[in-house]
């Protein structure tokens, strides 16, 4: 009866205006108020959080939100309706992870995190995971996933490119099922000593993105 009553106190027009943004939740996961893009979505379910939160669970949906990082999340109650990653984009995220941690010591934690796709191409080679560089077409679907997901966006150029900046948002910390810069290292670990063959993307053992 509380969630009816708290849907009846809403003008028409923030109606329209939650029922588009659960269905921009539940078609991208995140929201972060550090992408200029989500920040009018952000502070709305932020003014309506229980209501949000009541409204997906009777769906078998959860919503989290960590208002230090300026992020919210939605994730489905039943395994079935996770992404399985393939293992060159999990490695790819692991790797942007292990990027963000190490930058966000380095600055103001109030300021934009940037990679370039050097930096990630440059890290992947020291891992040893495999003895080329990551292809053009496995960086463009990647990028091309994690900008859909408000996990980063590009600044400048191609993805291809070297010099090509991308802005890594706070989401990246709740993408995968890793506490801590740690665990980013042991699961790299992993990958490099399973040697990652050829034709293994499809593989088990890739991430879930959460």
């Amino acid at each position: 009866m509380e969630l009816l009553e708290q849907w009846n106190r809403l003008l028409p027009a923030e109606r329209e205006e939650f029922t588009r943004v659960v269905n921009r939740l539940l078609s991208c996961t995140f929201i972060t108020r550090k992408n200029e893009e989500n920040r009018r979505d952000y502070y709305f379910i932020e003014r309506h959080e229980d209501l949000l939160r009541a409204y997906l669970k009777l769906g078998g949906w959860s919503l989290e939100g960590d208002r230090a990082f300026g992020v919210y999340r939605v994730f489905s109650d039943f395994a079935y309706n996770r992404l399985r990653l393939k293992l060159e984009e999990s490695i790819i995220i692991l790797i942007l992870r292990l990027c963000y941690e190490e930058k966000r010591r380095q600055i103001n934690v109030t300021e934009n995190i940037m990679v370039t796709v050097r930096e990630i191409q440059d890290k992947y080679a020291a891992l040893k995971i495999r003895n080329r560089p990551i292809d053009k077409k496995t960086l463009r679907e990647t990028m091309g996933l994690l900008k859909r997901f408000n996990i980063l966006r590009v600044l400048d150029g191609e993805v291809t490119d070297p010099d090509c900046r991308l802005e890594v948002f706070p989401t990246i910390l709740f993408a995968l099922r890793v506490e801590d810069i740690r665990q980013v290292y042991e699961k790299l670990d992993t990958y490099r000593r399973a040697g990652a063959e050829e034709g293994r993307e499809e593989e088990t053992g890739a991430e879930e993105l959460v």
